[in-house]
């Protein structure tokens, strides 16, 4: 005779989880893509709301195991969420105990200063419309960064020693862009944020990029798009946030610990556009040695070649290098290669050592180690990156 032995049902299967989300941002519909994706996986039951619900009352009626909320919810709406599991996406709550993951601000504008600073601009800014606090950390990193990189900085619109946020005061805004060192490159924070700009430099009689380079952070496609020329942009891998978000459901459903875990997630790259398509290298030597080194990047170069065809000794050109752009010409030929680099894992499913070999480099093991260098991971990894991120950008 078979005795049936009765099943134990896995308490993270079929889970009631609560998504408290406002999907009218590029922002949170790909966080919401990223964690649906894995929802589905472990067969959770999902229930999305926007912020302005009854928190108490969703708890009440549905008794979701989790929820996974974004930055709207006040505390007291947080917590009449409870006893369900909570995690927080683009907004830090760790210090109150709730899971959180965020994105590395610092990380991000540091991507914006060095995409403006290798066109060769020496005078940058920033602008923005509130006080938000990963507003202010995107600014206050990328001008901690200009400055290290002996930039000249004018103070932003909106800048962080404002106490309150500034409103949109067109008269305002037209003067602060008129007064402002050109060519100059601003990060605008948000991509939301550089649309605004943008109009503001039209309405000044200044051109994009020539008089007035601009780089955003989200690539919000449909924003990017909107605006003439379109804006380049930091890309946030939004899925990566879902999915992380995901995964510490996922271990609170397993009664795993998560209460004031933090994982913070870095940004891939700029989205190079043609609002920061500038060559603002004032020195005609350095200019000339730049324009060659990207001209024959697919090549493999030596400082002594670059000198030679630009025209001047390599002491004479390393210094001047250094007085323009604050680095050497051996940093210049890598940059160059690994840009190549990117544009071929970008376009292309060739192999990483075709790539390498594409891009300048003897093998992949040397292309790896510059792209670590310049890109903080391997090549392999920010080819997946990308392309799972963009894989949905198209409908937005």
């Amino acid at each position: 005779m078979t005795v049936l032995l009765p099943v134990k049902k896995d308490s993270a299967r079929n889970a009631r989880v609560l998504v408290v989300l406002d999907t009218s941002a590029a922002w949170s519909r790909g966080i919401l893509r990223g964690f649906m994706a894995a929802a589905h996986e472990h067969d959770w039951s999902l229930l999305h709301y926007h912020p302005d619900a009854d928190m108490r009352w969703l708890a009440n009626e549905w008794a979701p195991s989790a929820a996974v909320i974004g930055p709207e919810l006040q505390p007291a709406a947080v917590a009449s969420l409870a006893p369900a599991r909570v995690v927080s996406v683009n907004f830090d709550r760790s210090a109150d105990g709730v899971a959180s993951v965020c994105l590395d601000e610092e990380a991000i504008a540091e991507r914006a200063v060095r995409h403006l600073l290798d066109t060769g601009l020496r005078h940058l800014s920033t602008f923005r419309f509130d006080n938000a606090p990963f507003a202010v950390a995107r600014e206050r990193a990328f001008v901690a960064g200009a400055l290290a990189a002996g930039a000249q900085v004018t103070p932003g619109w909106g800048g962080a020693d404002v106490e309150q946020p500034r409103i949109e005061n067109p008269a305002e805004i037209l003067a602060w862009v008129q007064q402002l060192r050109r060519p100059c490159g601003i990060f605008t924070c948000t991509d939301r944020w550089g649309r605004a700009i943008a109009r503001y430099v039209r309405a000044a009689g200044l051109r994009v990029p020539e008089d007035i380079a601009l780089v955003g952070a989200d690539n919000d496609v449909l924003e990017c798009e909107l605006i003439s020329p379109p804006l380049s942009s930091v890309i946030i891998p939004w899925q990566e946030v879902g999915r992380a978000a995901a995964e510490l459901v996922q271990l609170s459903l397993t009664s795993k610990p998560i209460a004031g875990k933090r994982v913070v997630t870095p940004p891939l790259a700029v989205l190079i556009r043609r609002s920061s398509d500038v060559f603002a290298i004032q020195d005609p030597l350095v200019a000339k040695a730049v324009r060659w080194i990207r001209a024959n990047a697919g090549q493999r170069l030596t400082v002594s070649m670059v000198a030679n065809a630009a025209g001047g000794g390599r002491k004479r050109l390393e210094r001047r290098f250094r007085a323009a752009l604050n680095r050497t010409v051996h940093d210049e030929i890598r940059r160059a290669h690994v840009d190549v680099a990117k544009a071929l894992l970008e376009t292309t499913s060739n192999s990483l050592l075709h790539v390498a070999k594409e891009s300048g480099f003897r093998n992949a093991a040397l292309l790896s180690v510059a792209f670590r260098h310049d890109m903080g991971m391997p090549p392999g990894l920010y080819r997946r990156r990308l392309r799972h991120e963009l894989g949905g950008a198209g409908s937005d």
